[in-house]
């Protein structure tokens, strides 16, 4: 079941240093009405973040110049920035992995190869989840579709 709610502007940072990686998240997210930016390394990252306020992080672990789990420790040390949800999207699958990542701050934690429509419907949940009114708009969505199957 796909995640409901308007995600039209909603504003996606994408860090991974392959691009390939980048063009496929970018691709499907744009597809569903989101605005994308994208970093191949984790201080341009930083950077971005301070200076496109989006308000969600997809982080790659593996980069050049600053991995992954020093971004995220940066961004939850950071009053200004703290909080602001970042889901893993990684090819470090191990059990280990996993954890230190969710216990560092990461809402989710997705490993590579990756079903996009997955991370998109991820992306979706989360935001959905912070936002109280894309909540409510998916409550009076099930409860109209409710009402409908019982008018048939």
């Amino acid at each position: 079941m796909a995640a409901t709610g308007d995600v039209t502007g909603r504003k996606v940072l994408v860090i991974d240093d392959e691009p390939g990686i980048i063009e496929i998240v970018e691709t499907n997210l744009e597809g569903d009405g989101f605005v994308v930016i994208s970093a191949s390394n984790g201080k341009e990252g930083l950077k971005k973040i301070k200076q496109e306020a989006p308000e969600l992080v997809v982080l790659d672990v593996m980069m050049p110049e600053m991995d992954g789990w020093e971004v995220l420790r940066q961004i939850e040390q950071d009053p200004s920035i703290a909080g602001l949800p970042v889901i893993m999207l990684t090819a470090k699958a191990a059990d280990e992995d996993y954890i230190y990542g969710l216990a560092e701050g990461a809402v989710e934690y997705i490993t590579k190869p990756f079903l996009p429509q997955e991370l998109v419907n991820r992306i979706k949940i989360t935001l959905m989840v912070l936002n109280p009114r894309m909540r409510d708009e998916r409550r009076k969505n099930l409860i109209a579709k409710r009402q409908r199957l019982m008018e048939q």
